[in-house]
């Protein structure tokens, strides 16, 4: 397993598109990183039934994701692409734990071998 790091921050939300959609916009400091920014636009696509989790870094990174609910408090999410000519995948499972916590699991591979594996709680302070 490896090294916890810290991560603070501020994530702002909120609906578009008359509801079809959550923007989501994340300003962090990321221990061992520096900062770091994400813009992300989750929404649903009748035709497919799929959810889609659009991210835009500022590590160059713009991913599209697609998932859907696996049961009331879950939502897995897969993207598959390249990185640097070589086959890529991330794949996300984020879980409601409560009104305002949620778990987040991220495994990304690189050629089928494991590059990165991060498990991340986020709580919204009162």
């Amino acid at each position: 397993m490896g090294k916890p790091f810290g991560v603070k921050g501020i994530a702002k939300f909120s609906s578009v598109a008359k509801g079809w959609g959550v923007l989501a916009t994340a300003k962090l400091e990321i221990e061992g990183l520096g900062a770091y920014e994400e813009a992300d636009l989750l929404v649903f696509d009748r035709s497919e039934k799929l959810y889609h989790f659009f991210a835009v870094t500022n590590t160059a990174a713009a991913y599209d994701h697609k998932g859907k609910w696996l049961n009331d408090d879950t939502i897995n999410f897969l993207y598959e692409g390249s990185q640097d000519g070589k086959s890529y995948k991330e794949e996300l499972l984020i879980k409601i734990l409560y009104q305002n916590e949620v778990t987040i699991l991220e495994k990304d591979f690189v050629c089928n071998q494991i590059t990165t594996e991060m498990d991340v709680s986020l709580s919204k302070d009162s």
